[in-house]
């Protein structure tokens, strides 16, 4: 089986995936905003994303999404950035690499479900 996605690598490794936030702030047919907030040197754990979304930063800061095969990517979110991810992509950890607390909202368009297979 393809592990494009790294939910295999993720179960072998007894990885249990997390909520793609802290907590939903709305939630209807349509979308479900959730808020992720980050201390610094924090990391939101492993998750992947099903839907469509739209990460807004409120709060400026630098990021590191490291991926469940080990790629590192690095982020910088200016306050009032945004950026729409259009695909799904590998299971993953957010980490704040910045001295500031980071604070943003993820909004998901329910209206698609991407799955693994």
């Amino acid at each position: 089986m393809d592990d494009k996605f790294g939910l295999k690598a993720a179960a072998e490794r007894g990885i249990k995936l997390r909520d793609i936030g802290d907590k939903i702030l709305l939630e209807n047919e349509f979308i479900r905003m959730w808020e992720v907030r980050l201390e610094p040197g924090q990391t939101l754990g492993f998750h992947i994303h099903y839907h469509p979304y739209v990460v807004v930063s409120l709060s400026g800061g630098e990021n590191e999404i490291e991926t469940i095969s080990g790629r590192k990517i690095t982020t910088d979110e200016p306050i009032g950035t945004y950026v729409f991810i259009n695909e799904m992509r590998e299971v993953h950890r957010l980490t704040n690499k910045s001295n500031v607390t980071y604070l943003s909202r993820l909004i998901e368009m329910k209206s698609v479900t991407w799955t693994a297979a």
